[in-house]
């Protein structure tokens, strides 16, 4: 067999630092995002939970907005004079691009900050990790998705842990079940927007939609909060919360989701979305270690089934790996 030269060589190399670099930041963020829902927590204590989230969005949605500027700025100064961020758009595509706009960065994060006030973050995080999997099923069932028995494994455990989840929440001495239907609500459409995007993703681009219906809908959602702002007393407000808004926004969400989007390319979104299916675990035990909140029996079991359920159906199910996907960032 004949050695590999040293250009490929180093061309294998450099994929390895590359891949390790992504790995590594991945591996960061799993904490951070897990962060976010604990410091979420701990601001709605002195904010109206939409007043936090309006606060969060913009400080995240403007961070994620200007990285992608700048990536677009740098290709067209590199002499590609076509990248535009924000492209022409079809008058035919406006009432899809304001339909996704309103459910995914209006009405999603609206609903969930509100559930999660009624809540708590590491029970907010174990329905965030529902997510893949309820994207999965509606692909499988509008055909833009295959599944494989390791797959409907998944569906059948993650399906386990939901309804072991919701039932605790009925229990008299917690009553999560408002909270928890608003969550629900929400990534409802969060998956929604997802599988609703997907024309205009193949039309513009993901980056240019995920630009577009971020400052359509952020705007709109700013409207709905005004009221709330203009109540809310900044000045009085500690510095775990403004850290909330401004690190946990501008970080946590902004630089976190334009990480997952630049890790795509080099991991590919199974080892990407394994990364998101930890986040709930983060958030268990960091909600434990800083504010003593404790997960109750019900909760540990049903995040491990819905944990497990999402791995086995984005990761280890092979249909699903080989199935054409149109991957969506989220701001929240």
């Amino acid at each position: 067999m004949k050695p590999p030269d040293n250009a490929e060589s180093g061309s294998t190399q450099s994929r390895g630092r590359t891949a390790w670099s992504h790995h590594s930041l991945l591996s960061l963020f799993i904490f951070l995002w897990g962060a976010n829902f604990v410091l979420a927590e701990l601001a709605l204590r002195e904010m109206a939970p939409i007043s936090f989230s309006v606060a969060r969005f913009l400080m995240g949605g403007g961070t994620l907005v200007a990285l992608f500027y700048a990536q677009y700025a740098a290709r067209t100064h590199q002499g590609d004079g076509s990248a535009r961020l924000f492209p022409a758009v079809r008058t035919s595509d406006w009432p899809r691009l304001i339909l996704v706009s309103v459910l995914g960065a209006t009405l999603a994060p609206w609903l969930g900050i509100e559930g999660l006030g009624l809540t708590h973050g590491a029970r907010a995080s174990l329905w965030l990790a529902l997510g893949p999997v309820l994207s999965s099923g509606l692909g499988y069932l509008w055909d833009t998705e295959r599944i494989g028995w390791t797959g409907y494994l998944g569906i059948t455990l993650a399906g386990l842990g939901t309804f072991t989840l919701a039932a605790d929440g009925l229990r008299p001495q917690t009553a999560y079940w408002v909270g928890d239907l608003l969550l629900l609500t929400a990534l409802l459409m969060t998956v929604a927007e997802l599988h609703l995007i997907k024309p205009l993703v193949s039309r513009y681009g993901s980056v240019p939609m995920v630009a577009a219906r971020t400052v359509i809908g952020g705007a709109l959602y700013v409207l709905i909060a005004m009221p709330s702002l203009v109540d809310e007393p900044w000045l009085n407000l500690t510095g775990l919360t403004w850290i909330a808004i401004v690190l946990g926004g501008g970080i946590g969400v902004g630089v976190g989701q334009w990480i997952k989007v630049r890790a795509l390319d080099t991991l590919g979104p199974t080892r990407v979305v394994l990364y998101g299916n930890l986040v709930p675990v983060a958030t268990l035990l960091l909600a434990w270690l800083t504010i003593g909140t404790d997960p109750s029996f019900l909760e540990v079991v049903s995040g491990g089934f819905i944990v497990a359920g999402a791995i086995c159906l984005q990761v280890l199910d092979p249909h699903h790996a080989k199935a054409p996907s149109s991957s969506t960032t989220e701001v929240g």
